[in-house]
């Protein structure tokens, strides 16, 4: 799990965002500052496009936004926690979490596990509930422990 996922993924945004798109470009500014992948738009586009499928935004205020394009290095998982974002989330409710998925075109196998891992956390109502109070550092610990299940 090192190789995806790992403290310098993780992002507190501190100043309010008026959309998703606008995140998503923060999104892909970070993955490409990160070097995460190759073109930071197409990774701006690869969220977009996916996000037009139907939504990624969860309930209680979490979101799986992903990108699955071959700009994408390796797969990867980031996490932003935000001041709410208004999202057409499952439960109609902005957002403010975030678990963000990177995966090449590749990567098949390796992007149904790790949505597999994320979404069956989300269902922890203690895990939602312990990452939305908690801070950088704390949310490494959670979310590195899910993922090992």
């Amino acid at each position: 799990m090192n190789n995806i996922f790992a403290k310098e993924n993780i992002f507190v945004i501190e100043e309010p965002l008026d959309s998703k798109e606008s995140f998503f470009k923060i999104i892909a500014k970070k993955a490409t500052e990160l070097s995460f992948v190759e073109s930071e738009k197409s990774c701006f586009e690869g969220i977009l496009e996916r996000e037009s499928q139907s939504t990624t935004g969860f309930e209680d205020g979490f979101a799986i936004p992903h990108c699955k394009s071959n700009t994408v290095k390796s797969p990867k998982l980031m996490i932003f926690k935000t001041k709410e974002i208004p999202w057409d989330s499952l439960d109609g409710k902005p957002i403010s979490i975030s678990h963000v998925l990177l995966m090449p075109l590749s990567a098949d196998n390796e992007h149904i596990r790790l949505l597999s891992k994320v979404a069956r956390g989300l269902v922890d109502e203690n895990y939602r509930n312990s990452l939305k109070q908690a801070n950088a550092e704390e949310i490494y610990n959670l979310v590195a422990k899910k993922m090992e299940m």
